[in-house]
C-alpha cells in the first residue's frame, strides 16, 4: 500500500489524558448524513482512548506540517509536549492549532479487522482552519501536492 497515495490526518481524543496517532486510513463513508472511516491499531497506545471515546478530533494537516506527522506518527513520542501547539474544545478534545482544516466525529460504530479496528464517525462540526495545500504520504514519505500545470 505503500505506492498508493493518501491524504494523512492526526485523530486526537482522550479529555483528561490527550492521546493521538497519524493515520493516512481516512475515507469519506457517506455525505448524508456526513460519516468518515478511519482505522487504528489494536495494539496502539491510542486504542483503548478511542474504543471508549463519544468524540474525537479528526485533523487534517496541510503540507507544510510533515513535522507534525512525524511526531504522531512514532509510538511513545512526547505528541503534546512543548513541541505541539494545542488546545482543547469545549469537550475537553485535544485540538491541534494551525492545520488545514479539522472534523470533530461522533464515533458511531467499532468493526475488528485484522490487527486494526475500523472506526466510523459522524461528521458533527467543521472547520477550515488554515491555507496552505494537503500533506500526502507515498512511499513512505510526506509530500505537497503539485500544482496544476
Amino acid at each position: 500500500m505503500r505506492h498508493h497515495a493518501k491524504g494523512v490526518a492526526v485523530i486526537t481524543a482522550g479529555a483528561e489524558n490527550p492521546v493521538g496517532f497519524c493515520a493516512t486510513s481516512l475515507a469519506s463513508v457517506s455525505l448524508e448524513p456526513p460519516v468518515v472511516s478511519f482505522s487504528v491499531g489494536l495494539c496502539s497506545s491510542s486504542w483503548r482512548t478511542v474504543e471508549s471515546a463519544r468524540h474525537v478530533m479528526v485533523h487534517l494537516l496541510a503540507d507544510s506540517q510533515a513535522d507534525l506527522a512525524s511526531r504522531f506518527g512514532r509510538p511513545g513520542a512526547a505528541k503534546f509536549g512543548p513541541g505541539t501547539r494545542w488546545h482543547r474544545d469545549a469537550l475537553g478534545l485535544p485540538v491541534l492549532d494551525d492545520v488545514l482544516a479539522w472534523l470533530l466525529l461522533a464515533l458511531t460504530s467499532y468493526f475488528p479487522v485484522g490487527d486494526h479496528a475500523l472506526v466510523l464517525g459522524r461528521v458533527i462540526a467543521s472547520r477550515h482552519a488554515a491555507a496552505g495545500g494537503p500533506l500526502i504520504h507515498h512511499n513512505r514519505e510526506f509530500a505537497a501536492l503539485a500544482a496544476p500545470r
